[in-house]
Formats: structure tokens, C-alpha cells, sequence
């Protein structure tokens, strides 16, 4: 069964400070998937979100012109290759036969929607390699956006048909209220994505320029998605991440679509 795994920004990389590393979080966590990977060969794909690299720079940009332009697309797509390129090379360290895809090379965005030949992920996962791409820039009808790693990581889930979408967040998986800003909120732990919808405000949405935890669920029933275990894992527990890739006895929440 094939796994699709999203590193939230947040978890690997230091988002208040521009393109800072948390190498240690990163190198542990990957570790967790390459023990899986070595130990079961189940195929993975790894989504990694922009953090501290891809997002600073677009909301600068954003700033500044209002908009995405050729030179703010250039200096995203540079930090975002920057950024896998060191999640690439911790992986290959670890034992992991990973490759990056840029997703600007094979998605575009016209009418809104998000259309990727994944012809190339087939290819390399049928080879035993594990592709890792990540939130991008990519050329739309419109000129140029912003494709979140969230939709990437919805979008392998669904064309590729994985049997588990698995995101790796800086807090221990869904509550009904921001953990972050009330010491009272209750983590659910298992649910049907439409029901878990209700608890989530309109504060926890807008958390970057992709959105938060409303948005990342709430794009799994936009696109479509059926049939899917969805795993919401706290990424700074140590061992966690392996533990809800070989069983449900994880820290985080199951959701169900």
C-alpha cells in the first residue's frame, strides 16, 4: 500500500527566521522513514512544505508587488530547490533512494484547479525510489501561484491512489480549538472529515499563505477524496512519525474520508 507523507514547514524548518534549519527535527524524522521504508519496502512519496524558505520569500514578495512576479518566482523556486536539496541529502545519507520532483516542472494551475502529469512518480515508484517534492511556485493562467504542498501531498494521495495520507504538523494533530492559543482544547482523535470540519474555526485557516488545519482537511473533500485514512501526527515526539507508519498507536488523530 502506498504511504504519502507530509513534513509540514513548521516541523523542519524555524518559520520566523529566514531560511533556518531544524536539521535535527528534519534528520529524526526521516530516519523514522527510512527504518519503515528499509524494514517493510512499503512504496513512499515525501511532500515537504516551503517553511521558512519558500513561504518567506512569497509573503516578502507578496509584500512588496502585490503579487507573484518573474523575479520573485526565480528566488522561490530557488530557495524551495535549496530546501529539498537538503532533504534529499539527509535522505539518501539514511539509506532512503529518494529523488526530487519539482512540481513546477509537471503541474500548472488553470481555473483554479491544479493539474499534474504524475507520470514520472509511477515511474520512479515502480523503480523502488522514493520521489520527494514539495509546495512550489507554477506556472497558471493567471501568471504565476503558489501551489501548497498540502494540495501536492491531496493530489499524489488521490492519483496515485495511496491507502494512507500521513502530515507531520508542529501540534500533536487536530483539536477543536487552537492548542497553541487556548490550554483547554481537546485533541480529537479519530473522525469523519466532515464531522472534524465543524470544530474547526476560521482562526485556525488562516495560519500562512497556504492556510492551517481547516484548510489542509478541508482540501481533501474539495479534491475529492475517498477512501482514505488521513493520519494528523505531532512531528516533535520522537519516534511518533514511525509509529503512525506501522500502526495506528500514534500521538495525533486519524481522519477518515
Amino acid at each position: 500500500m502506498l504511504k504519502v507523507v507530509k513534513l509540514g514547514g513548521a516541523v523542519i524548518t524555524f518559520k520566523e527566521s529566514y531560511k533556518n534549519l531544524r536539521k535535527d527535527v528534519l534528520s529524526r524524522l526521516l530516519k523514522e522513514i527510512a527504518q519503515y521504508y528499509l524494514e517493510t519496502g512499503t512504496c513512499i512519496v515525501l511532500v515537504h512544505g516551503g517553511g521558512s524558505f519558500g513561504h518567506a520569500v512569497v509573503s516578502e514578495c507578496l509584500k512588496r508587488v502585490g503579487y507573484i512576479d518573474p523575479s520573485c518566482y526565480a528566488a522561490t523556486a530557488d530557495a524551495m530547490d535549496q530546501l529539498s536539496g537538503f532533504v534529499r541529502g539527509i535522505a539518501i545519507e539514511l539509506g532512503l533512494p529518494a529523488v526530487s520532483i519539482a512540481p513546477r516542472s509537471v503541474c500548472t494551475i488553470s481555473s483554479g484547479s491544479t493539474v499534474c502529469n504524475l507520470d514520472v512518480f509511477r515511474k520512479l515508484i515502480s523503480r523502488g525510489l522514493v520521489p520527494i517534492t514539495y509546495g512550489d511556485v507554477v506556472y497558471s493562467d493567471k501568471g504565476f501561484e503558489v501551489l501548497s504542498g498540502d494540495t501536492l501531498a491531496w493530489l499524489l494521495t488521490r492519483e496515485l491512489e495511496a491507502g494512507e495520507l500521513i502530515f507531520v504538523t508542529d501540534v500533536d494533530g487536530v483539536y477543536d480549538r487552537d492548542p497553541k492559543l487556548d490550554s483547554s482544547a481537546r485533541l480529537i482523535r479519530e473522525a469523519l472529515a466532515r464531522d472534524v470540519l465543524g470544530y474547526l474555526t476560521e482562526s485556525l485557516f488562516q495560519a500562512d499563505v497556504t492556510g492551517g488545519m481547516r484548510g489542509k482537511l478541508l482540501e481533501g473533500l474539495r479534491l475529492g477524496v475517498r477512501g482514505v485514512k488521513v493520519k494528523v501526527v505531532g512531528g516533535f515526539i520522537e519516534g511518533n512519525l514511525y509509529k503512525a507508519l506501522v500502526s495506528d498507536s500514534f500521538r495525533g488523530s486519524i481522519i477518515w474520508y
